[in-house]
């Protein structure tokens, strides 16, 4: 079991990754792969620096989603979360993703 199915199904969220479909043999370009995803935690983290002397946090946003061996994120897709959904909006990729044993950690930035 990997961490998200312990939350309730009431914050989780269905997104659609947005995979770069690449060029064709012209060099043109082809449309974006659209591939849904269920399940997913998508939510603020607060962070603070212990040796920042600045009165300002950070917010960070991130996804998390439970081990899928048919699926990886790549550090060039977007995230799309439906109109509703907390954080919803087009994200992009912001870094690697990290992959544990019970689930995947994505850091995600505004487009």
């Amino acid at each position: 079991m990997g961490i998200v199915k312990r939350f309730p199904k009431s914050w989780r969220v269905d997104v659609i990754v947005l995979r770069n479909g690449g060029r064709d043999p012209k060099g043109n370009p082809r449309p974006d792969e659209q591939i849904s995803l269920t399940d997913c935690l998508i939510g603020p983290r607060l962070m603070n620096d212990p040796v920042d002397h600045s009165d300002v946090s950070a917010a960070e946003v991130f996804l998390y989603r439970d081990p899928d061996p048919n699926f990886r994120f790549l550090t060039t897709d977007r995230v799309r979360v439906p109109a509703g959904a907390r954080m919803s909006g087009d994200w992009s990729v912001d870094g690697r993703p990290k992959e544990w044993p019970i689930g995947v950690e994505v850091g995600l930035v505004g487009t």
